[in-house]
Protein backbone atom coordinates (compact mmCIF):
# COMPACT_ATOMS: atom_id res chain seq x y z
CA UNK A 1 0.00 0.00 0.00
CA UNK A 2 2.98 2.31 0.79
CA UNK A 3 3.73 1.72 -3.12
CA UNK A 4 1.09 2.84 -4.61
CA UNK A 5 1.32 6.24 -2.35
CA UNK A 6 4.84 6.66 -3.58
CA UNK A 7 3.28 6.22 -6.83
CA UNK A 8 0.50 8.59 -6.39
CA UNK A 9 3.26 11.37 -5.17
CA UNK A 10 4.98 10.79 -8.27
CA UNK A 11 2.42 11.07 -10.56
CA UNK A 12 0.98 14.64 -8.93
CA UNK A 13 4.60 15.69 -8.61
CA UNK A 14 4.84 15.15 -12.34
CA UNK A 15 1.74 16.18 -13.30
CA UNK A 16 2.33 19.51 -12.00
CA UNK A 17 6.07 20.35 -13.18
CA UNK A 18 4.17 19.88 -16.07
CA UNK A 19 0.77 22.10 -15.74
CA UNK A 20 4.15 25.03 -14.36
CA UNK A 21 5.45 24.39 -17.99
CA UNK A 22 1.92 25.14 -19.28
CA UNK A 23 2.07 28.80 -17.30
CA UNK A 24 5.46 29.24 -17.79
CA UNK A 25 5.73 29.76 -21.67
CA UNK A 26 3.46 31.61 -22.47
CA UNK A 27 3.81 34.00 -19.48
CA UNK A 28 7.46 34.22 -20.77
CA UNK A 29 6.04 35.22 -24.12
CA UNK A 30 4.18 37.76 -22.87
CA UNK A 31 6.93 39.23 -20.88
CA UNK A 32 9.46 39.11 -23.72
CA UNK A 33 6.89 40.89 -25.55
CA UNK A 34 6.41 43.77 -23.28
CA UNK A 35 10.11 44.55 -22.19
CA UNK A 36 10.43 44.88 -26.00
CA UNK A 37 7.30 47.06 -25.99
CA UNK A 38 8.32 49.57 -23.27
CA UNK A 39 11.86 49.68 -24.61
CA UNK A 40 10.44 50.34 -28.06
CA UNK A 41 8.01 52.98 -26.52
CA UNK A 42 11.54 54.52 -24.88
CA UNK A 43 13.80 54.41 -27.25
CA UNK A 44 11.25 55.20 -29.92
CA UNK A 45 12.35 52.01 -32.03
CA UNK A 46 10.20 49.66 -33.57
CA UNK A 47 11.76 46.14 -34.03
CA UNK A 48 12.59 45.72 -30.23
CA UNK A 49 9.41 44.22 -29.77
CA UNK A 50 9.86 41.40 -31.79
CA UNK A 51 13.86 40.75 -30.83
CA UNK A 52 11.89 40.28 -27.05
CA UNK A 53 9.12 38.33 -28.22
CA UNK A 54 11.76 35.96 -29.83
CA UNK A 55 13.62 36.10 -26.90
CA UNK A 56 11.08 35.44 -24.78
CA UNK A 57 9.54 32.52 -27.34
CA UNK A 58 13.41 30.83 -26.91
CA UNK A 59 12.96 31.19 -23.52
CA UNK A 60 9.42 29.34 -22.94
CA UNK A 61 10.88 26.59 -25.29
CA UNK A 62 14.51 26.52 -23.15
CA UNK A 63 11.82 25.67 -19.74
CA UNK A 64 9.95 23.26 -21.51
CA UNK A 65 12.28 21.46 -22.90
CA UNK A 66 14.01 21.40 -19.02
CA UNK A 67 10.99 20.91 -17.68
CA UNK A 68 10.02 17.61 -20.03
CA UNK A 69 13.84 15.69 -19.46
CA UNK A 70 13.37 16.25 -15.84
CA UNK A 71 10.16 14.53 -16.02
CA UNK A 72 11.98 12.15 -18.07
CA UNK A 73 14.50 11.29 -15.97
CA UNK A 74 12.51 11.03 -12.68
CA UNK A 75 9.68 8.92 -14.35
CA UNK A 76 13.29 6.72 -15.61
CA UNK A 77 14.38 6.18 -11.69
CA UNK A 78 11.43 5.67 -10.62
CA UNK A 79 11.05 2.49 -13.06
CA UNK A 80 14.25 0.95 -12.64
CA UNK A 81 14.52 -1.78 -10.35
CA UNK A 82 16.69 -0.97 -6.95
CA UNK A 83 19.26 -3.13 -7.34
Amino acid sequence: MDNRKGDKRVSFQQLSSLISVGMVFPISIVIGYGIGYYLDRWLGTTYLNVVFLLLGIASGFVSFFRTISQVEREEKANSDPPK
